[in-house]
C-alpha cells in the first residue's frame, strides 16, 4: 500500500516504474468492469456513461491520480528534490515528460533529508587482507 499512496520516504527507479506499471493496470482493471457493467446494466441517470456522467468513476480517479503524485514525489525524494514538484504534473507538457526523466534520472546514492539511501550504499565495504 505504501508504494502507491504514502507520500513519505524515497522510492527508486525501479520502483517508482513498478508503482506506475501497478496503478495503470488497478486503473484499466476498474475501467474494464466499468464497461462489462454498463454493457450489461444501464445505471440510474446520474450514474449513466451515456449522458456523459462520470460521477460513478471520480472517485476511482482521484485515487489514480493521487497515487501517481505520490509516486513522483517519493521518486523526487530519492532525487534530494521536494515532492511539491510534483505538482508539475497538473502541466501538460510536464505530464509528459517528467515520467520519463524520472525513469533515467538516479537517485541520491547516500542518506538524505527524506530517507536511506540504497541498502548496497549503507552496507560496510568488506575489508580488505593484505
Amino acid at each position: 500500500m505504501k508504494l502507491l499512496w504514502s507520500l513519505n520516504g524515497r522510492s527508486g527507479r525501479v520502483a517508482y516504474a513498478g508503482g506506475l506499471l501497478l496503478n495503470w493496470v488497478l486503473m484499466l482493471f476498474v475501467l474494464a468492469v466499468w464497461q462489462i457493467v454498463t454493457d450489461n446494466w444501464t445505471p440510474p441517470e446520474p450514474f449513466n456513461l451515456k449522458d456523459g456522467s462520470l460521477l460513478v468513476l471520480i472517485p476511482f480517479a482521484l485515487l489514480f491520480c493521487w497515487a501517481h503524485f505520490a509516486l513522483t514525489a517519493r521518486r523526487l525524494h530519492d532525487l534530494g528534490v521536494t515532492g511539491l514538484l510534483s505538482l508539475l504534473l497538473l502541466v501538460p507538457p510536464a505530464l509528459l515528460i517528467m515520467p520519463i526523466v524520472l525513469l533515467i534520472a538516479r537517485g541520491e546514492h547516500n542518506d538524505n533529508r527524506y530517507g536511506p539511501g540504497p541498502p548496497s550504499a549503507r552496507a560496510p565495504a568488506p575489508a580488505h587482507h593484505a
